[in-house]
């Protein structure tokens, strides 16, 4: 049910802590820019990853999030949560015992399609190294196929299972409330996904607009230049139908 303000500011014991969780490519970008958009949403992008760089370790990211998770006894956001990796996660076991502490909602993103979600991969970074950012927000900045070596594809599929794997494993025994969000049915149907969303976190229902703009097509025959030749090496497998997967979305 949506929470409601006091003379336009939420008491602390209305307001969602959350967090969301992802591995890469997921997505979580473009899911936090929707919230972002909202003025009753406190959101930062993977604050965990910034701490990391500047070579902060497992204690200051465990006093960052409690701070950040801890609402102030009134403020003007009726949720509040940051998204993170769980690679940058410098000490999962303390953090899991900031999110129940906080009593921490999750929002698990996800990928169904892995194949997609290692080209994406890849075009990030080639994205990273022409323009300094990892999402494309210009549609002047989108790039042109790319031939990819088969053995860095294979060494990424892989590196992305066992990601995969152990993320379920990790919200899996964090055992708090849990809204799993799949890449593709964002895409799909942005306004059902929030719908889930806002309800998960209390919110008032509202649609919103994300910043990012799709890089990698969904047609994967138009962003690989040797895709028949990755495609064959993996005929037979559960990956094959990945490659011809179109999704309908637009974005």
């Amino acid at each position: 049910m949506p929470k409601h303000a006091i003379f336009g500011h939420y008491p602390r014991s209305a307001v969602t802590p959350f967090v969301i969780l992802f591995i890469e490519r997921d997505g979580s970008t473009y899911l936090t820019s929707l919230l972002e958009s909202r003025s009753d949403i406190r959101i930062v992008y993977e604050r965990f990853a910034v701490m990391r760089q500047k070579g902060q370790g497992g204690r200051e990211q465990l006093e960052w999030a409690e701070r950040f998770l801890t609402p102030a006894p009134f403020g003007r956001a009726a949720a509040i949560g940051f998204k993170t990796k769980l690679v940058d996660v410098l000490d999962p076991s303390g953090f899991a015992e900031v999110l129940r502490r906080r009593r921490g909602r999750i929002l698990h993103m996800r990928r169904r399609n892995h194949v997609k979600a290692v080209v994406s991969r890849i075009n990030a970074r080639r994205l990273y190294e022409a323009s300094g950012r990892w999402n494309l927000y210009r549609d002047e900045d989108r790039l042109p196929p790319v031939e990819i070596d088969p053995l860095e594809f294979a060494g990424f599929l892989s590196e992305r299972e066992e990601s995969e794997r152990l993320l379920q494993e990790y919200v899996r025994q964090l055992a708090l409330p849990t809204l799993e969000i799949v890449y593709e049915d964002l895409l799909q149907s942005r306004q059902a996904a929030l719908a889930k969303v806002n309800d998960f976190l209390g919110l008032a229902p509202a649609d919103a607009e994300g910043k990012t703009l799709k890089h990698t097509s969904d047609d994967l025959r138009q962003v690989i230049l040797n895709f028949d030749e990755l495609r064959q090496r993996y005929a037979g497998t559960r990956y094959a139908s990945m490659f011809d997967e179109n999704s309908p979305a637009s974005r």
